[in-house]
């Protein structure tokens, strides 16, 4: 953080073989070293965005990548380029506020955060708050690096179908509703709530929660997610332990979120005259020169910010509505997608092979293959170069699983799912073949 620089040598830098990678712990892919860096909220300042480019091509192969979690990857890292890229991007303010609290810097809000004329609060200062907690805690930082917290404040454009440990969601500026181990609710069967807390006692109820975790899970090595407790301990223990902090009626229990728009390609309304624009940068990778790009653009037409999303995408807020058609040809140069009907604009693949050991298929050349042979629609679709996948939290409309190189299983969401990537279709389709089989069921 700003003002708090971190010294190299006592974070613990290193190249290992943990399953998460982070910007002081560089993980082996087959591609070269992979360094995950966490984006504070999701939003990135111009001269951040230029800092990640210029790292990205000095110590790695080129290639980044926007996860499922808003942050980004660095990819194809040669032995020796470690302490380059840690120290290029804590200058640049992009590490956390203390060595040992990177893993947990987890906090994410939706895309339009701040700016969206639906929202019921503006949660930037809330999750800033949570974020300086949860470094800052040393119960905290004992918390698993895929431990994640989601603060929601009734956006139209919102990130309602990520799971995360702790969920809060605004109800009328003053009240939010917690969850634990899922979503905001928002069909009728959906898990509840598990009561509404004070704003104001948002990152309290947090800390104890989290201290209620690690009671609870005291001594199992296998409960490191909120989702591993509830499988041995019921949820109903769980909210009953936390006692009075949590306000419990039969009003919270049947809330139910407004259903937001989430997967957007285009421009999208601010109110007083400005924009936004969404951006896709196809299967979710960017080449430096993307990336900084995109930071000159929002530069020159915006607030001179980057907004990453969980769909593996970027906004640009605060813009002209009368400069946004320039916006969008200006990023689509660069080789960004920004219109919803175009096929790569509802993709998502995972790295694959070569670059992944588990990936059983190229699923990235598969997937820009398969595009081509698609028109455009509303549904997504899926390809995963193994059963782990990677890419998407949420469940796709359609989802390829690699079984062999370019052969897929395909399943179909739907009410008679027989799979968590819902009902199969067929088994080892080659793309011709996928692609027909999306053709009609569209």
């Amino acid at each position: 953080m700003a003002g708090q620089p971190l010294s190299i040598a006592s974070t613990g830098l290193r190249r290992g073989t943990a399953a998460c990678p982070a910007l002081f712990r560089i993980v082996p892919a087959r591609d070269g070293g992979l360094c995950r860096v966490r984006i504070p909220l999701g939003q990135l300042g111009g001269a951040q965005s230029r800092a990640l480019a210029g790292a990205a091509s000095r110590f790695g192969s080129g290639v980044i990548e926007v996860t499922n979690r808003a942050n980004l990857q660095i990819r194809g890292i040669a032995p020796g380029g470690a302490a380059g890229i840690a120290e290029t991007l804590v200058a640049a303010d992009l590490g956390p506020a203390r060595p040992g609290a990177d893993d947990i810097r987890n906090v994410m809000v939706n895309p339009t955060a701040g700016i969206d004329p639906a929202q019921s609060l503006d949660t930037r200062p809330l999750a800033r708050s949570l974020l300086d907690h949860v470094q800052s805690s040393e119960s905290c930082r004992a918390l698993s690096p895929k431990f994640c917290f989601l603060i929601d404040g009734g956006e139209d454009v919102a990130v309602v179908d990520h799971p995360h440990d702790f969920w809060l969601s605004s109800l009328d500026g003053e009240r939010m509703a917690v969850g634990f181990a899922g979503c905001p609710p928002v069909a009728a069967d959906d898990t509840a709530a598990a009561g509404t807390v004070r704003q104001r006692d948002a990152v309290a109820i947090i800390d104890a929660a989290v201290g209620l975790f690690q009671e609870m899970a005291a001594g199992d090595p296998a409960i490191a997610r909120l989702r591993d407790l509830f499988a041995v301990h019921p949820r109903d223990e769980f909210v009953r332990r936390l006692g009075s902090r949590l306000e419990r009626s039969a009003e919270s229990l049947r809330w139910r979120r407004r259903e937001p728009r989430s997967r957007v390609a285009g421009i999208g309304r601010q109110g007083d005259g400005l924009a936004y624009v969404a951006a896709i940068p196809p299967l979710g990778r960017l080449s430096p020169a993307m990336l900084a790009g995109a930071a000159e653009i929002a530069s020159r037409y915006g607030s001179d910010e980057l907004r990453l999303t969980p769909w593996q995408s970027l906004f640009l807020p605060s813009i002209r509505e009368s400069d946004a058609g320039a916006v969008v040809f200006a990023l689509e140069e660069l080789g960004f997608v920004c219109r919803s009907d175009e096929p790569l604009a509802r993709m998502i693949a995972c790295a694959g092979a070569p670059g992944c050991s588990s990936g059983r298929a190229n699923t990235k050349a598969d997937a820009r293959a398969l595009a081509g042979m698609l028109s455009g629609g509303a549904q997504t679709v899926h390809l995963s170069g193994c059963e782990k996948s990677c890419a998407s939290a949420a469940l796709a409309d359609n989802t390829l699983v690699a079984v062999a190189s370019g052969l897929y299983d395909l399943y179909a969401k739907g009410p008679e799912a027989d799979s968590r990537f819902g009902r199969m279709v067929t088994r080892a389709a080659t793309l011709d073949q996928a692609a027909s089989l999306l053709r009609d069921s569209r």
